[in-house]
C-alpha cells in the first residue's frame, strides 16, 4: 500500500504565503500549552478563530440606497412579526481594531452593511488594522472616492468588490464608470452588476465594456423561501453555521439573521468563536433562515 503523500509544512506554508499575502494567521503556542480558551477573553489577549474562513464585520447598517431585492431589508419584512432595521451605536475605528488586531486563524475579514464606507470612521480603521486579508463590499458612494487615496494598502490586502446598481437614479453609468476608475489600483476593484428583471444586465455590462473596464453580471440574491420548520411543532434546530456576525455595536450574532432582528447578542468580550454546531431556537420563528443549507437536524 502506497504511503499517503504530505507537503512538509514550510513548502505549505510558502505556498499559502504566495496565495495570500496574509495567509490564516498560525495558531498562538499558548492555545497548546494550556488546551483551552476561557470563554471571557482577557484585555490584550490573543483570540483564536477556530480556522474561520471569513469574519463578517458591520461598521454600520446605513446605506444610501433603497433597493427593493436588499437582502437585509428582505429578512426583517419577512419575519414573523415584521421588524424595523436595529438601530446600534458606532463603535470607534479604536475599539474595532483593538479587537480584530487581536483575532488569528482566520482568513478574510468581510467589510459588511448597509454601506461600508457609510461608517464615519472607515478609512481610520482601515490604517489601524495590519496584516489582514480584507473584503470591502460596496456600491462605492461618490462622498468616498477623493478619501480612497489616504487608505494605506501596504498594511493589509485590501480588495474592494464593488456593486453597480442599475436602479440608482441618481447616478448613471457613464457616471459610475468615472467613479470606479479612479479608485487606486492598490485596492484591487472588481465590478460586478446587480441583475434585476428591469434592466438587461447584457446590455450594462457592454457599456462598461466601451469605458474599459471589464465586469460580471451577479443574481439579486434575495431568498425567496421559507422555512419548512414553520409549520411543525419542532421549535429548535442544529445549526452548523460559522457564519459569526459583529455589530456595529461589537456585539457577535450567530447569523445574519439574528443580528438583523437584534435576537441573541453576546458582547465581544464575552462571545466564544467556534466552529461547533449549536442548538438555535429561533428557527422556524423570526422568517427566513439564512442558513438554511446548514440546518441539518432538530430535537
Amino acid at each position: 500500500m502506497s504511503k499517503k503523500m504530505t507537503i512538509p509544512f514550510r513548502i505549505k506554508f510558502f505556498i499559502d504565503k504566495r496565495m495570500t499575502p496574509y495567509a490564516e494567521r498560525m495558531w498562538d503556542v499558548r492555545s497548546v500549552l494550556w488546551g483551552y480558551r476561557k470563554k471571557k477573553h482577557a484585555i490584550g489577549e490573543p483570540i483564536d478563530m477556530q480556522g474561520k474562513q471569513h469574519l463578517h464585520i458591520y461598521p454600520t447598517l446605513y446605506c444610501h440606497l433603497n433597493c427593493y431585492f436588499c437582502q437585509n431589508k428582505f429578512y426583517l419584512e419577512h419575519a414573523e412579526p415584521k421588524y424595523e432595521m436595529p438601530k446600534f451605536k458606532l463603535s470607534s475605528a479604536e475599539d474595532w481594531c483593538n479587537w480584530l488586531n487581536r483575532m488569528y486563524n482566520f482568513h478574510h475579514i468581510d467589510f459588511n452593511g448597509g454601506e461600508p464606507f457609510n461608517y464615519p470612521h472607515i478609512i481610520e480603521m482601515l490604517n489601524g488594522l495590519e496584516r489582514h486579508n480584507i473584503t470591502i463590499f460596496t456600491n462605492i458612494p461618490k462622498h468616498i472616492i477623493p478619501k480612497l487615496c489616504e487608505i494605506d494598502t501596504k498594511k493589509n490586502n485590501i480588495q474592494m468588490i464593488c456593486s453597480y446598481h442599475p436602479l440608482d437614479e441618481k447616478r448613471s453609468l457613464y457616471q459610475y464608470a468615472m467613479d470606479f476608475k479612479k479608485i487606486p489600483k492598490g485596492l484591487k476593484p472588481t465590478l460586478q452588476i446587480i441583475d434585476v428583471p428591469e434592466v438587461s444586465c447584457q446590455d450594462n455590462a457592454s457599456g462598461f465594456i466601451r469605458w474599459g473596464i471589464h465586469t460580471k453580471c451577479n443574481n439579486a440574491h434575495t431568498p425567496t423561501h421559507h422555512n419548512p420548520i414553520r409549520d411543525v411543532d419542532f421549535k429548535i434546530a442544529l445549526c452548523h453555521s460559522d457564519m459569526d456576525c459583529i455589530a456595529p455595536d461589537l456585539t457577535v450574532y450567530r447569523c445574519l439573521g439574528l443580528m438583523l432582528r437584534n435576537i441573541g447578542s453576546v458582547p465581544i468580550e464575552d462571545y466564544e468563536f467556534s466552529n461547533e454546531a449549536e442548538w438555535c431556537d429561533h428557527y422556524g420563528l423570526c422568517g427566513p433562515c439564512t442558513m438554511q443549507k446548514d440546518i441539518y437536524d432538530i430535537k
